[in-house]
């Protein structure tokens, strides 16, 4: 509301009151009225009121509560004058108990004027006092907390004061701080909360409720990338859900689902100042940071002030992690404090002390965004989640997954009601870490591109080709075994230890490019003073090192060089880009910067890496194949399950597709589309996988078995022909019966496992070798069992069981045919 314009007969009335057992100023303006609060009986005999008349910078003038002029009338002095009113326009009067000649009761029943010096000087025709009727109900009460903090919908008074809902308790609430008053569908006042809004109490009309009620029992699968993470929610019977963090504009495409690994600050120190004021449900307000899609649309945003929110802003939020481990300083910026210092200090230990959170733990931006994540799902509206299987690339350490999981575990626990559960009640909140992100895409894969081990275990190789890494895993995906199947499994991804090309990420070749781009224009860099930051696979530019140091500024010029290479990545070497570009100075100021872009260097560079990677990889596959693979061609059957932003480019799907072996199939994962909203992307499909290992008759193991496949038949002779009792599908170490053992001396035939089909005793390709059991062995049963890719050792044993210790054993050396007794 805005008393501009407002002339001849406004009146303005202001009053103390007490709403929801809180102070509150409530201001009224109306014309020819003066509203009146209700008295609150047995708590006095009188409200004061303010009030406030439109004058036109007319002398002083007196409220009389008479219609006619006499020496006697009493009159009330402006004792405030123009403190709710624009200056010489409004005249106040002050009514109080002191003052006024009427009781407080009685008020309503007389008209009131306001004269002049003179007779003639009166103000307006006599004046209607009524009782205010607009005071605030339980309808007006409302928690918003969750939109101060996240831009999230308030919890609405019907909730907070049903008693089978209410507010959990250990919430923190924060309650409305202005009511609009309606008069006749017009806003003609105000409720204004006073005092600390960061320590609101609870109304008495809002219900209490213990939020251990509202726990589900749905598990969230939260994939973390460089470039986007991922947050899916599903139940045991229900559909994925997906949730995006910071987001308030529509689904336009699938991708929207992935949330920005970003965060961006207005005001860091009153962001950092909130956060260590409390450990539980942090008042960090929205607007102050930003995170996920807001935070990309800030940065993004076109504007004069464009590069000041780049240089706020923190992008490719988990690669922090490397730069606190090479130990590089890095500091933090505010866009409305930009001299705020706060420095990026080495995270919270995976080993927490018995006192939890503190508040003088390093401040971690990854945490922060935890927090948010956690904010998002753990609603009042929505109940609260407590189990948590956080996917990662495949390349981190053991030590970074431990540090980024621990990171996500206190940004989720300071999401939750204060109280709910201890820091180390693992019952209670399970932050799990779910494996690398290939074996939860791996295992969508299967179901998309519709692989079933029907015909015995199928070989594969998940490549991530992400913004960080490119994360390759190999194993195989078969039937459950027994044991499996009693734990309700029917189908079970084995895998290799993952490995990964770390240079070979989307982001880290346009940091690349955007540094080459850099250097082909370094003499005009350097004149303007623009700094930059060097990738680490690059070559040091000779001189003005102090361009290169971590710096905000560095970091704003990195990102906007790596959006203007961004197209000849995504599309192609013939994409446009732009030709000139403003970057910032190390004073701050931005510059305008002509670029020289040389695509077919750029172009040959890309292919360059792409060719480096394709040999890497067939690098690797060879050395996995020898453990997964079948004969006779280990390649035959190998399924490829290419997936990751930086597979989505037609060339490295083609020169890594070419680098393959024949008979090696490649299942390409395609983007979806605006017409597709329901297909996941690759970042979507991976949250899939995980909650897939969860829920549904499937799971996954790391490869107990290090040894390379059995790459042998081996067997008996039977009706002229090889009896097999080992072939490349046999575990290791595993006794399988052959028979029973008729002599002392028995004959074991084996041959290299080319060809699967019926194979003559005789066959010049069938092999033999002789060993001595001796003659306790006659009437037992015969033993063989595979122990090395090619070797296997002989025994006998009862019916039924395995050979005993200290009974007689050998071993045969494959590969020579040799036998040599090794026990009894």
């Amino acid at each position: 509301m805005s008393l501009e314009g407002r002339e001849y007969p406004t009146l303005v009335m202001r009053w103390e009151s007490r709403l929801f057992d809180q102070p509150w100023l409530t201001t009224v303006v109306l014309d020819y009225v003066i509203a009146l609060p209700p008295l609150i009986v047995a708590q006095a005999t009188f409200n004061e009121v303010r009030i406030a008349a439109f004058t036109g910078r007319a002398g002083t003038k007196f409220l009389y509560f008479g219609t006619e002029m006499s020496a006697s009338v009493p009159r009330i002095a402006p004792e405030m004058e123009n403190a709710i009113a624009p200056a010489e326009l409004y005249q106040e009067f002050r009514l109080d108990e002191q003052t006024c000649p009427i009781p407080y009761l009685k008020l309503i029943q007389v008209s009131p004027r306001i004269y002049g010096e003179g007779l003639q000087n009166y103000y307006s025709p006599p004046i209607k006092v009524e009782r205010f009727d607009a005071v605030a109900s339980a309808e007006h009460v409302a928690d918003f907390f969750p939109k101060v903090v996240a831009n999230l919908d308030p919890v609405k008074g019907a909730t907070l004061v049903d008693p089978a809902q209410g507010l959990w308790t250990g919430a923190r609430f924060l309650g409305a701080t202005a009511i609009a008053i309606l008069r006749q569908g017009r806003v003609v006042g105000l409720h204004r909360r006073t005092g600390k809004t960061d320590k609101d109490p609870i109304p008495p009309e809002v219900k209490r409720r213990d939020p251990r009620l509202d726990v589900r029992s749905d598990w969230v699968a939260v994939d973390v990338g460089a470039a986007s993470t991922v947050v899916a929610v599903r139940g045991e019977r229900g559909v994925a859900e997906f949730v995006r963090i910071g987001s308030d504009a529509p689904l336009r495409v699938s991708a929207d689902n992935e949330n920005p690994s970003e965060i961006a600050f207005e005001a860091l120190g009153r962001t950092t100042k909130a956060w260590r004021d409390r450990v539980i449900l942090p008042m960090t307000r929205w607007g102050d940071v930003l995170v996920g899609h807001a935070a990309r649309d800030m940065r993004l945003r076109p504007g004069p002030d464009q590069h000041a929110r780049a240089a706020a802003s923190l992008p490719a939020l988990t690669l922090l992690r490397e730069r606190t481990e090479r130990g590089e300083p890095f500091r933090l910026r505010g866009r409305s404090d930009p001299d705020t210092a706060e420095a990026l200090k080495r995270p919270a230990p995976p080993i927490i002390d018995e006192e939890g959170i503190g508040a003088h733990d390093p401040f971690d931006p990854i945490e922060l965004y935890a927090y948010y994540v956690g904010l998002h799902l753990n609603q009042r509206s929505r109940g609260l989640y407590t189990r948590y299987a956080i996917t990662m690339p495949a390349g981190w350490s053991p030590e970074r997954r431990a540090s980024v999981l621990v990171a996500f575990r206190r940004g989720l626990f300071r999401s939750l009601p204060a109280g709910f559960c201890e820091y180390h009640d693992l019952d209670v909140l399970q932050v799990v870490d779910a494996g690398p992100s290939a074996i939860a895409y791996a295992v969508q894969a299967f179901r998309t591109f519709g692989i079933q081990p029907r015909d015995g275990a199928v070989p594969f190789c998940a490549i991530d080709a992400g913004a960080s890494e490119m994360g390759i895993t190999f194993g195989i995906f078969r039937s459950a075994k027994a044991h499996e199947a009693e734990q309700g499994l029917e189908r079970v991804v084995e895998y290799l230890d993952p490995t990964s090309i770390p240079w070979l990420g989307g982001e880290r070749l346009l940091h690349r490019l955007a540094y080459r781009v850099y250097a082909a224009s370094q003499a005009a860099m350097r004149e303007r003073r623009i700094p930059f930051e060097r990738p680490p696979e690059e070559d040091a530019l000779g001189g003005a090192d102090e361009l290169f140091a971590p710096s905000p500024e560095a970091r704003a010029n990195t990102w906007a060089l790596k959006d203007v290479v961004r197209p000849l990545l995504e599309q192609g070497p013939t994409a446009p880009v732009e030709e000139g570009i403003a970057l910032l100075g190390l004073d701050g100021a931005p510059v305008f910067m002509p670029l020289s872009v040389d695509r077919g260097a750029l172009g040959g560079a890309l292919e360059a890496w792409f060719r480096e990677a394709a040999t890497v990889f067939t690098q690797h596959l060879g050395g996995a194949v020898a453990k997964i693979g079948r004969e006779p061609d280990p390649y035959v059957g190998l399924r490829i399950l290419l997936g990751g932003r930086l597979a989505m480019s037609p060339r490295f799907a083609e020169l890594l597709s070419g680098a393959l072996p024949a008979g090696v199939q490649v299942h390409r994962f395609k983007e979806p589309d605006k017409a597709n909203l329901g297909a996941p992307t690759v970042k979507m499909a991976t949250a899939l996988g995980a909650l897939s290992l969860r829920y549904d008759r499937i799971g996954a193991t790391l490869r107990a078995e290090k040894r390379d496949a059995f790459r042998y038949r081996v067997g008996r002779a039977r009706h002229g022909q090889l009896a097999d009792v080992l072939d490349p599908s046999v575990d290791y170490d595993a006794w399988r019966e052959a028979g029973a053992c008729l002599k002392p001396q028995v004959e074991i035939l084996f041959m290299p496992a080319e060809d699967e089909g019926e194979v003559a005793a005789d066959d010049p390709r069938v092999r033999r070798a002789v060993c001595t059991l001796g003659q306790g062995a006659v009437g037992q049963r015969l033993y063989v069992r595979a122990v090395a890719p090619a070797r296997v050792e002989v025994s006998a044993g009862p019916p039924g069981g395995e050979p005993g210790n200290g009974v007689p054993c050998w071993a045969i050396h494959l590969e020579t045919g040799a036998a040599e007794k090794i026990g009894g």
